[in-house]
């Protein structure tokens, strides 16, 4: 069931390209008959992307959803199964509206009625809306668990960090300011030290003077007063 649901939801690689392959040799048919110096435009992607959130069409996620679709299927001829009328008609030479016109007149012959086919695609798109509440809220989890939780993990860093720094500010500054107070002391004690030596000499040369002059009296006395 799973895979008659994906057939009708997802194009196979293999059919699309075939698809391609055919639509391209029909063009280029047509385009040598019309211009035969035409190109072949390029193909489409297989894949829808959407190029704000560089999201993608996954085709895991898609098969998930599926599987909700599936076990939540409705008994009787119901959307899915107009679903799958509209797809036996993919290959018919029909436009779009013509395909959907014969799929429901198909449809009408079991009593099935345009209310039937809303009502039941709306029961469908509400088995998808809860599959979508239910990933917001593991997201949401997720988000908590491996986003915020690590934001928050990081704020409480930058405090840390932030603290630091200013323990480190208020330490250099510390710092500096025992620098300026060596460097101050340093400059006192040289400028000390240049006095005390100077006051030395100058006590020991004027010492030295008076002594010299008393030791000469001495001299003198000794020679003339005997």
């Amino acid at each position: 069931m799973l895979k008659n649901l994906k057939s009708l939801f997802i194009v196979d690689d293999s059919e699309e390209e075939n698809n391609q392959s055919q639509e391209s040799a029909k063009n280029d048919s047509t385009k040598s008959d019309k211009n035969p110096s035409a190109e072949t435009p390029p193909p489409l992607p297989n894949k829808v992307t959407n190029l704000e959130s560089s999201g993608v069409v996954d085709a895991k996620i898609i098969e998930k959803l599926l599987q909700a679709i599936e076990k939540n299927n409705l008994e009787g001829f119901d959307y899915l199964e107009y679903k799958k009328s509209l797809k036996a008609l993919d290959k018919m030479p029909m436009d779009e509206a013509t395909k959907y016109r014969s799929a429901f007149a198909t449809a009408s012959t079991m009593g099935v009625t345009l209310d039937k086919l809303l009502q039941t695609t709306n029961f469908y798109i509400g088995v998808l809306d809860k599959e979508n509440e239910q990933f917001l809220g593991a997201f949401k989890n997720q988000f908590n668990d491996k986003v915020s939780g690590r934001e928050r993990e990081v704020a409480q860093f930058e405090s840390i960090i932030k603290e630091k720094s200013a323990e480190i500010k208020k330490l250099t500054d510390e710092i500096a300011k025992h620098q300026k107070q060596i460097a101050d002391l340093k400059g006192k004690i040289e400028e000390s030290n240049a006095k005390i030596n100077k006051t030395q000499n100058d006590f020991k040369l004027s010492y030295d003077h008076l002594k010299s002059q008393l030791e000469e009296d001495k001299v003198k006395m000794q020679k003339y007063l005997k």
